[in-house]
């Protein structure tokens, strides 16, 4: 049972992405915890999505908004994290949703072990309407439950963003594993949440579309997972 009342940082990077937008704030709206704040950080939009975004705050006073210019998720989650003042930091795509218990189940597995530096929880995959099962599509089933390492289903301590630091920026669309490794080669410990908090939208302006380029950050990641466990050893 959650216990304590603290407030969680939600950061949500929006670019273009007025399709699905609504209802990922709504999932975030429609916690069953409510000690939250939500900030979303418009990495230079051009469509609707700053309209959408103002039409949420003016029902709720939870909502933030801030604009740049585009550049790129990375730094748009970073400027979220920097802007937040909870002492959790959880994190939402615009495209996904959260189920109602999210926030709560995370908070529970802390209160359980207060030495948890972050969580993983389950998610479930989903095909957007219309769109068939991408080519890229082939590691995770659709709507079969398992552990997610992506920030959708990750709630951190603001303190291990102190000390390990933000997403590095380097990594265009890797920086969630980079930030992984990092906490584990730092030992901070990991809890994973035995429930699905998290539906992923599947379609094919998923950003795991450029498996190349992903495959070209891991592999630099990995090396620099290497480097850190070999000074560790000096």
């Amino acid at each position: 049972m959650v216990t304590a009342k603290p407030l969680i940082s939600i950061v949500m990077p929006v670019f273009n992405g007025e399709s699905f937008l609504a209802e990922a704030i709504e999932s975030v709206l429609a916690q069953s915890y409510q000690n939250f704040e939500l900030i979303v950080v418009d990495d230079g939009s051009t469509d609707l999505s700053a309209h959408i975004v103002q039409s949420f705050r003016a029902q709720s006073t939870k909502i933030q908004l801030l604009k740049q210019v585009n550049q790129g998720v990375t730094a748009a989650r970073n400027r979220g994290i920097l802007a937040g003042t909870g002492s959790y930091v959880a994190f939402l795509d615009q495209d996904d949703v959260w189920m109602p218990t999210a926030l709560h189940y995370h908070l529970e597995a802390n209160d359980e072990d207060p030495n948890l530096g972050y969580t993983l929880s389950h998610l479930e995959c989903f095909l957007a309407e219309n769109c068939q099962l991408p080519a890229w599509f082939g590691i995770q089933s659709v709507g079969v439950p398992q552990v997610g390492y992506m920030p959708g289903t990750l709630m951190a301590k603001r303190v291990v963003f102190d000390e390990l630091g933000l997403f590095e920026q380097q990594y265009t669309v890797s920086s969630d594993a980079d930030w992984f490794a990092r906490a584990h080669d730092s030992k901070v410990k990991i809890g994973i949440v035995s429930q699905v908090t998290l539906r992923r939208r599947i379609h094919h302006q998923n950003q795991s579309a450029n498996s190349a380029l992903i495959q070209g950050e891991l592999f630099r990641l990995l090396c620099e997972s290497i480097k850190r466990k070999r000074k560790l050893n000096e």
